[in-house]
């Protein structure tokens, strides 16, 4: 179990997160990294639990240093119609001051999935960092629980399938008339 926040752990954080950002996560070990941000195993393992529990909060922390990320999901809960914030949160969303995190995120999931087991931090918060607060979004747009889940399913896959084209090289003004292709059939029969 992570130590409660102190200064030093939370420069141990911060360095992770420059680190992860710089060079990604994938393949580097708990020495690895330590070595990198000026530290040892037991120390990150003193503040953080696990390497598990430690990539979990690089990955979060990693997030919250991007601004129109971080307010992405709160800004869909605006007093304007949901298509429109869903095709503005998408442009936030790709807009290329977020691709370090984008890259980050997705090698973070590829990693966890190969082996969940010992991943269950980062599994747990990626699977549920977004999809509340989207589903809370349609909620509050006026759609029943149950249409707003898969609602949710859905906006996330198109968003998900998104990033891993704009991280390919895609055009990004065809990836975004695709979105709204999408959205518009999303609410077609609302």
């Amino acid at each position: 179990m992570p130590r409660p926040e102190s200064p030093q752990s939370q420069r141990l954080l911060a360095a992770a997160v420059d680190v992860a950002l710089d060079r990604g996560l994938s393949g580097l070990s708990l020495s690895a990294l330590a070595r990198a941000i000026g530290s040892n195993n037991r120390m990150l393992l003193y503040y953080f639990g696990s390497k598990d529990e430690l990539y979990t909060e690089v990955t979060l922390a990693a997030y919250d240093r991007f601004p129109e990320l971080a307010g992405l999901i709160p800004s869909l809960q605006a007093d304007a119609p949901l298509p429109a914030l869903l095709a503005a949160g998408w442009r936030r969303l790709r807009a290329a001051e977020n691709l370090p995190y984008l890259r980050l995120f997705f090698e973070v999931v590829a990693d966890a999935v190969r082996d969940p087991a010992h991943n269950r931090a980062q599994l747990s918060v990626l699977a549920s960092h977004w999809p509340e607060g989207v589903r809370a979004a349609f909620v509050a747009h006026g759609w029943p629980a149950a249409s707003a889940g898969v609602a949710t399913t859905q906006l996330l896959a198109l968003w998900r399938g998104l990033q891993i084209d704009l991280l390919t090289g895609a055009d990004v003004e065809r990836l975004d008339a695709v979105h709204d292709a999408a959205i518009a059939a999303l609410f077609s029969d609302r």
